[in-house]
């Protein structure tokens, strides 16, 4: 028996070194890696087989194109698992943007008892970015405090701040909001209205099934902690956060649903005005998110109270003084018909002016929420801004007086009882809609700038419109002074509007 066993020991332990034999021929293999965003500082686990137990035995090499590769020792290992905190030193191998540190994706392999046979591919190589900023403190709200004035304690009410989110919500974020001001960064738009646009930014439609992302929490989004992002434009259209917050809040104190802390952060929600989305009156046809726009052009409601208001107070039917005819205001090229469809490339409608690209659609851009006839970009940012058409016709020298620009958010600016869209910032006795476009005025298409002959109006003089300068287009208008300075005189007196000795002409048509 004792020779027996003998036996049976020698044949148990060959086998063990023949398995410890094989076993250092097996090249480590990876198979999942967690989190696949991951940020420096931050640890990373690494699943798989053929790896090495025990303590720094094992290194996992991170390497990305065009620039050399990282190797890591591993905290951590079992046979079938690795744990790495990602080390600061990867910083200096992130790719740059603009000077700062992106996230960056890096294939991955390991380092045992010999070299896996290749880097992983694009989905097992995680996304690695800068490390984060320390989380900061939790903050503490008086529970016998009545934060918003409202004559509920802090302890009762659910909402401290009155900003649309939980005081659980915004404590429980990884980077903390205050739960006692409804604007934690103090840049004037609330950290409800700015979490759910940037949940609304960050809900990609390319994913399939698409899903509601969570709010990323970093820049760059609208971030209820970064003061100077109220002046961005995230999703494009041309308006800033701080505008859309305004046309929302515009949009509450004209009556629309006001919404609930529940009903904000729920993933169907949608906001009047959302900075995450250029469309944010949209449809979801497949019930998946995917959005299509859902605010027609025709029929907008907005316009036809324009329109309303124009034959209610007198301003549909206007006397036009420099060539004694009359006509509806919004004939813009004065041919006494309102629904234009005869020039390829021309606005449909001069009534539907509003649709600037023609799509049948309308942008929050394009939208008019205050219902003057001017839409909201133009009056945030756009034609009925003095500082538009400086930069936009630079060889024209500017009026003498800088008029005032008109509100997105009030129809009557100036409150002279007259809506801002048929009113006269120059007073020059053309409306401000009227003198937007130059080409609608001369009845050029707007996506032909080489416009035939044929097309162009017998009198382009009165097409030169500007709603900031009195002298233009007609410079015996009544505002336009009678004496013209000799230097710097202001246009048209400042040069010819057509080609002389060879020089380009100061009169252009670019809107």
């Amino acid at each position: 028996m004792t020779a027996l066993a003998a036996l049976i020991a020698s044949a148990a332990a060959g086998a063990v070194a023949s398995s410890a034999h094989a076993a250092k021929k097996r090249a480590p293999v990876i198979t999942g890696v967690s989190p696949m965003n991951v940020a420096v500082a931050q640890v990373l686990t690494v699943r798989g087989r053929h790896f090495v137990p025990g303590r720094y035995k094992n290194t996992l090499v991170f390497k990305r194109d065009g620039a050399r590769a990282v190797f890591v020792k591993a905290e951590i290992a079992t046979k079938k698992m690795l744990r790495v905190t990602v080390p600061k030193r990867l910083t200096d191998a992130l790719a740059v943007k603009d000077g700062a540190p992106i996230p960056t994706k890096f294939a991955l392999r390991v380092l045992a008892r010999k070299f896996g046979k290749r880097f992983t591919g694009a989905k097992l190589s995680p996304m690695v970015g800068a490390e984060l900023p320390p989380v900061p403190p939790k903050p503490v709200v008086d529970p016998d405090g009545d934060c918003d004035s409202d004559g509920q304690l802090n302890k009762f009410d659910a909402d401290d701040d009155n900003d649309l989110l939980s005081d659980a919500t915004e404590i429980g974020l990884r980077y903390p909001l205050d739960p006692c001001k409804s604007d934690s960064d103090g840049d004037g738009v609330g950290d409800g209205y700015e979490l759910r646009s940037a949940r609304d930014l960050n809900n990609d439609e390319y994913q399939n099934p698409n899903a509601f992302m969570p709010y990323p929490g970093k820049k760059p989004y609208p971030n209820p902690l970064d003061a100077k992002d109220a002046g961005t434009d995230f999703d494009g259209d041309g308006l800033t956060l701080a505008d859309e917050h305004a046309l929302w809040k515009y949009t509450l104190a004209a009556g629309s649903p006001a919404p609930t802390p529940e009903s904000l952060q729920a993933p169907g929600a949608a906001l009047t005005y959302s900075d995450g989305f250029k469309y944010s009156v949209y449809n979801e046809p497949s019930g998946d998110d995917r959005r299509s726009p859902a605010l027609a052009a025709a029929g907008y409601a907005k316009e036809a109270s324009f329109h309303q208001w124009l034959q209610a107070a007198g301003y549909w039917v206007v006397h036009r003084w420099y060539d004694g005819s009359t006509g509806p205001l919004l004939d813009f090229n004065r041919d006494d018909v309102v629904a234009e469809t005869v020039l390829p490339g021309y606005i449909a409608s001069e009534a539907h002016h509003l649709d600037l690209n023609g799509n049948s659609w309308l942008s929050d851009d394009e939208r008019d929420e205050d219902a003057d006839g001017l839409s909201n970009w133009d009056e945030a940012h756009g034609r009925m801004t003095p500082e538009w058409w400086v930069a936009a016709y630079k060889k024209e020298t500017p009026f003498r007086i800088t008029y005032a620009g008109t509100s997105l958010d009030d129809p009557d600016s100036d409150g002279d009882g007259i809506r801002d869209g048929a009113d006269d910032q120059d007073h020059d006795d053309i409306a401000n809609v009227v003198e937007l476009s130059r080409k609608a005025n001369t009845g050029r298409p707007f996506d032909d700038p080489e416009a035939d002959a044929a097309l162009i109006s017998g009198d382009p003089v009165r097409g030169r419109v500007q709603p900031f300068n009195p002298c233009l287009p007609f410079r015996d208008s009544r505002t336009c002074p009678t004496y013209i300075p000799f230097d710097n005189p202001w246009a048209p007196f400042d040069g010819p509007p057509w080609k002389m000795d060879g020089k380009d002409p100061n009169y252009l048509v670019l809107n």
